[in-house]
């Protein structure tokens, strides 16, 4: 662990590090399902859910590769579940965008993200950085009522740069007018948090609250298993 910098701000990942990302997905799924499948049996739609996690990870990974847009994923994800077994509870084909409705209003909180927000925001700038789409992260923070301890909200969809594009960083610091050796970033991926940071000049401390077995950080990389070891970490 580095002995933590003056930092003039800091800026946060939204989804896996502000916000549990898995709970708000299955929240969403059940706010559809009670929608459109009132009837369900509570076992059937914890199946349900249990079966959209399963398949979900590989249809975003390869819809993002192929282009496709949020809606067509969503309904590849809810196609597939539907084709098994028992699971062909609805005509999925035009619940994507419902789905993206609802999921702009699901806010549930890793632990004690309000608190450590609440606590850095009296001693440090704060600042969101987050790949999602325009119309939703600003509402989920809204509903999570995180708006207020942020100086700055830099959102991919609105941008047209995404993490680790180090230009998205650029544009956040700029708006607080703070140099990148003065800003920490605190997020949960390796690929687009800890590369974009890195390559933009911020520090960065990684959160992953199942601990960082078998990964191999850089020099200067913090590991952080709870966002309350944050206000211990800067002292």
């Amino acid at each position: 662990m580095t002995v933590p910098q003056p930092y003039a701000a800091i800026f946060f990942d939204m989804d896996g590090t502000l916000f549990d990302l898995v709970a708000c997905e299955r929240e969403t799924l059940r706010r559809l399902l009670a929608e459109e499948a009132p009837a369900l049996s509570p076992a059937t739609g914890e199946a349900f859910l249990t079966a959209y996690a399963a398949v979900s990870p590989s249809h975003w990974a390869s819809g993002l590769a192929g282009d496709a847009s949020r809606e067509e994923i969503v309904n590849g994800i809810l196609a597939t579940v539907c084709a098994q077994p028992e699971m062909d509870l609805f005509s999925q084909t035009s619940l994507a965008e419902r789905y993206w409705q609802l999921f702009a209003d699901v806010a549930v909180l890793e632990a004690d993200a309000q608190e450590i927000l609440a606590l850095l925001s009296s001693r440090y700038r704060l600042g969101v950085i987050s790949n999602g789409y325009a119309d939703t992260q600003r509402p989920r923070l809204a509903a999570a009522g995180l708006t207020d301890y942020f100086e700055t909200i830099a959102v991919s969809g609105e941008l047209g740069w995404a993490k680790p594009d180090a230009r998205i960083f650029a544009h956040a610091l700029a708006q607080l007018d703070v140099a990148p050796a003065a800003a920490l970033y605190v997020g949960d991926s390796l690929s687009h948090d800890l590369a974009g940071a890195l390559a933009a000049g911020l520090d960065f401390w990684l959160y992953r609250p199942k601990g960082g077995d078998g990964l191999n950080l850089p020099v200067g990389v913090t590991l952080v298993t709870a966002l309350s070891q944050l206000a211990a970490i800067l002292g």
